[in-house]
């Protein structure tokens, strides 16, 4: 389904990556972990389309995500570091932008949608008063409202309490079952042990299976 060939990527001349490859099946939970600046991050924002590789193709379901079309990157959710999202515009004013941009539409039972991450009470709030814990719930919210085929998580643990750290394993073991696929980044290997397809670390600037 997503398949990574030889990609290679350079900052300042300084190589980051170099020859990854990977394949991503249905269904397949990918944790990979690494050193920081080891390059977890860049090789999600590639996949993504935020970063451009130097060498190297990424496709899925045999289109080219590295092209100009637009058009094969609905198959792919991004869950970065930094909130993708406008912090004056309130949380459902935000979900309903981002759900237009992938030409979908609010679901009806968005407030039990909201309620389940635990976002109701702010449904009408700014995001800028949002703290880190409120912007990773958001994400999750993204995730669950949007038709995807491969999910990208950076770090989605980070500033998530017990309950939304247990909301989310939960969600990622769900979305396994339907056949979606993931690749997360994330430091702690046992909160995922029990989930994850397969593990690989970032190491000496290529992907190494653990």
């Amino acid at each position: 389904m997503l398949v990574i060939n030889n990609l290679k990527k350079s900052f300042n001349f300084n190589p980051i990556l170099s020859d990854v490859s990977l394949n991503v099946n249905e269904g397949e939970v990918i944790q990979i972990s690494g050193f920081n600046g080891s390059g977890k991050s860049t090789l999600l924002k590639i996949i993504a389309g935020v970063l451009r590789p130097e060498g190297g193709e990424v496709s899925i379901f045999n289109r080219n995500l590295l092209s100009r079309d637009c058009s094969s990157k609905e198959h792919i959710i991004y869950w970065a570091h930094q909130p993708m999202i406008y912090p004056n515009l309130t949380t459902y004013e935000n979900i309903e932008f981002f759900l237009k941009i992938r030409n979908q539409t609010i679901p009806q039972d968005i407030d039990l949608i909201l309620d389940e991450v635990n976002l109701l009470h702010l449904k009408d709030t700014q995001c800028d008063k949002f703290s880190q814990g409120m912007f990773q719930r958001f994400n999750l919210l993204r995730f669950i409202v949007s038709n995807w085929s491969v999910g990208l998580m950076d770090e989605p643990f980070s500033g998530l309490d017990i309950d939304g750290e247990g909301l989310l394993l939960k969600k990622i073991e769900y979305w396994k079952h339907k056949n979606r696929s993931l690749i997360i980044v994330s430091h702690n290997n046992d909160r995922l042990k029990k989930i994850c397809s397969h593990n690989y670390q970032i190491k000496n600037k290529s992907l190494v299976k653990i």
